[in-house]
């Protein structure tokens, strides 16, 4: 019998940790990791919150037609490690953003490149992370050379 109550006590306890890991959504079942899209429009609003960051853009289609874009990136915390800042993406800039589409096709994407009108490119947390990794590899490297 006691192995039963401890069994139905775990049980419980693991089904009442799982319920906010569900609560968040998961990227596949949303965003198509496969395809990469780009679009080019202006940013209407630029949201540096948790648990992701927002952009809201208009796009204009050949048509002349304007749609309005939702991109979601990382969380602020993420995007903070690597120097964004709420100021990194401002409301009336003209920008190309490249992502991953959803499944059902709507007018969303998840970020992974965003190039300015000037060229400068911001990129998630991910690469510029692994970038500067790097680059402290080569220097450590290169000391430890001079250093002999």
């Amino acid at each position: 019998m006691r192995f039963i109550r401890a069994l139905l006590c775990v049980v419980s306890i693991l089904m009442l940790s799982a319920a906010p890991a569900i609560s968040h959504h998961a990227f596949s079942p949303v965003y198509d990791e496969k395809q990469l899209i780009t679009v080019v429009g202006v940013v209407t609003e630029f949201r540096f919150i948790n648990p992701h960051a927002l952009m809201l853009m208009n796009v204009t289609d050949d048509a002349g037609k304007v749609a309005k874009w939702t991109v979601e990136f990382a969380g602020r915390l993420n995007l903070s490690e690597v120097g964004w800042t709420a100021d990194s993406v401002k409301a009336g800039e003209r920008i190309t953003v490249t992502g991953n589409p959803t499944h059902t096709g709507s007018q969303r994407m998840f970020f992974r490149k965003l190039v300015r009108a000037d060229g400068a490119e911001l990129l998630p947390a991910g690469p510029q992370r692994l970038k500067s990794i790097e680059e402290e590899r080569r220097q450590r490297a290169l000391q430890r050379t001079q250093s002999k």
